[in-house]
């Protein structure tokens, strides 16, 4: 009897305490935020997309995400304030509040629903963007890169995305790279 009673009192308490937030490796979001920006720079027409000296990098996230996304922000912000003269602005940007008038240098994106990764990537496709996503699985959603960590840390980019995308990236980036198909 006590069980019964106890046990959804228990669901309740776990469920709420989670908010549905997603899990992340803060081992891997810690090499992903390092590298994201060199990557970035990796872009051979980077210098077109930086407005008034400004990279802009949106950082997009589920409403319950929210702390996870601020720490991203964070660790790019503290390795990164400036970049070969440019000063790097970090914005955080929910899934559901994305349209296409917003336009960033970049686009990181935290784990999210599949529709709205595609529809990231699909503006930033158009708008010959890099978009960098925590999760692997992405990749069938059209995003372009991802970093994973296995015995050694890979930096995966996603073929197909590479072809709609248009990016050029610097010739020593393709060396360093594992194309995924």
């Amino acid at each position: 009897m006590i069980i019964r009673i106890i046990l959804p009192v228990l669901m309740l308490m776990f469920m709420h305490s989670k908010s549905y937030a997603y899990d992340y490796d803060p081992l891997l979001l810690r090499a992903q935020t390092a590298l994201f920006p060199k990557i970035v720079l990796l872009d051979q027409d980077v210098n077109v997309k930086i407005k008034s000296k400004e990279l802009i990098v949106f950082v997009l996230y589920t409403g319950d995400d929210f702390k996870n996304a601020e720490l991203t922000k964070e660790l790019i912000e503290k390795k990164y304030k400036l970049t070969n003269k440019n000063k790097m602005v970090v914005k955080l940007i929910k899934y559901d509040d994305f349209n296409d008038s917003m336009n960033a240098t970049a686009y990181f994106l935290l784990k999210g629903p599949s529709r709205s990764v595609e529809l990231v990537s699909g503006h930033a496709q158009s708008n010959n963007r890099i978009t960098f996503s925590y999760d692997y699985n992405d990749f069938d959603s059209n995003a372009l890169l991802s970093v994973i960590m296995k015995e050694r840390t890979y930096i995966y980019l996603n073929k197909k995305a590479l072809q709609d995308y248009g990016i050029n990236f610097l010739p020593l980036f393709y060396k360093i790279v594992k194309v995924i198909e």
